[in-house]
């Protein structure tokens, strides 16, 4: 049975949290170690600002963090930080992004909790939940750096399976990761590719 308000939900509440998914991505990094001080990063579907929160501090104030989400964020952390409430596919983003990296070459780590509205069909749900991954690849085409990391939700499916052929052709390495605080009724995984190899 769905039980929201769970030990993480809780815990998320009692310690300021914008979400449990702080706890995800913070396990994620003690894991993988893909973020270092004065990294750029780059969020897609920051909103509400859980993973935010544990990015800007792992940057410092020599970091640059910038996320990109339709709906608003509900925490907004201090430091180094730019947010756009805005579609990932709004075509005046590639602009503003170019401007605030400045003399960066990209952005050293791409992540994305993105996920879709939730519909109970199968199929359906999986198949966006690709597509938003697909997404979250265009950009690292266009906005990783050479040996940059990237992490992602997705479901997984037959046709995402495909994707990962796709995906180790580019990366050095690749992993599928379930965090601690994933709601157990979720089937979502983590992919972790590091080691991007830049065309």
């Amino acid at each position: 049975m769905y039980e929201r308000k769970d030990h993480f939900y809780k815990r998320a509440k009692r310690e300021g949290k914008a979400s449990r998914a702080a706890y995800k991505i913070e396990e994620i990094q003690e894991k993988y170690r893909l973020i270092r001080t004065g990294d750029a990063i780059l969020e897609l579907g920051a909103a509400p600002g859980g993973w935010m929160q544990m990015l800007v501090r792992w940057i410092g104030p020599k970091g640059l963090l910038i996320g990109i989400d339709r709906a608003p964020l509900t925490i907004h952390p201090a430091g180094p930080v730019v947010f756009f409430q805005s579609d990932c596919n709004a075509p005046h983003l590639a602009a503003e992004l170019k401007k605030i990296l400045g003399n960066k070459k990209g952005f050293n780590v791409i992540v994305s909790d993105l996920s879709p509205d939730l519909t109970g069909i199968t199929f359906r749900d999986n198949t966006l939940s690709l597509e938003m991954a697909q997404k979250v690849f265009e950009y690292c085409q266009t906005w990783l750096t050479q040996g940059g990391h990237c992490v992602f939700k997705v479901f997984p499916s037959e046709e995402f399976n495909r994707f990962r052929q796709t995906l180790k052709t580019h990366f050095e390495s690749m992993a599928l990761f379930v965090p601690e605080a994933t709601r157990k009724t979720s089937s979502e995984v983590y992919v972790i590719a590091k080691g991007f190899k830049k065309p």
